[in-house]
């Protein structure tokens, strides 16, 4: 009876002893799920898919929206041009990465963009694409140049996009969907500004 009593004892101890582990756990992956949940808004990268939802919502037909989306899609090509010298004159494979999901990124807002042009619209851009193609572009001229030139330049170009849309959010009406494209591109090109500006600070220290 006496080993019996002890067995008893031990089962008990046991018993009492698997409450302590579990909290710990559990608050364990409380604070990895906390940690995870807190990556997306850490992330560099614009988010596309707020984008299309935008255009899914919004008319896209009204001349407003479309005045801003054609001054968006040049805005981003000709940074994009200059995101693809930089990716192109990266010093590092992990600095290529970076650079070439930005320019993906910008590839992706494009073609969203585009997609919502009426007639006129494609009809504005094509003008727009002949002006440039009968002068010189900055950016080919550009080509070849070292890292820190090109990203020079392209902090330049978006610093300079952003400052437009920023300028053409402020014409447009509160809660139009003119006025929500405007932010959200401008906040696209800041993203990416303050990515490259972050590349040029590590690269300086």
């Amino acid at each position: 009876m006496s080993d019996e009593a002890r067995e008893r004892q031990a089962g008990s101890s046991v018993a009492n002893d698997d409450p302590d582990p579990g909290p710990e756990q559990f608050a364990g992956r409380s604070l990895l799920l906390a940690d995870d949940d807190e990556v997306p808004s850490e992330a560099p990268n614009p988010d596309v898919e707020a984008l299309r939802v935008l255009v899914e919502e919004a008319n896209c037909q009204c001349a407003p929206y479309q005045s801003v989306a054609v001054a968006a899609v040049q805005i981003l090509e000709k940074a994009l041009r200059y995101e693809q010298q930089a990716a192109s004159a990266a010093l590092s494979l992990g600095q290529q990465k970076k650079m070439g999901a930005m320019v993906e990124t910008a590839e992706q807002a494009v073609t969203v963009l585009r997609d919502t042009l009426t007639a006129q619209g494609h009809k504005v851009m094509h003008l727009c694409s002949s002006e440039s193609a009968s002068g010189l572009d900055p950016a080919s001229d550009d080509a070849g140049q070292p890292w820190w030139f090109a990203l020079s330049n392209a902090l330049e170009v978006l610093e300079q996009g952003t400052d437009q849309m920023t300028s053409l959010t402020t014409g447009q009406p509160s809660g139009s969907a003119a006025r929500e494209l405007s932010q959200l591109i401008a906040q696209l090109l800041r993203s990416h500004h303050d990515a490259l500006l972050l590349e040029a600070e590590e690269w300086i220290s």
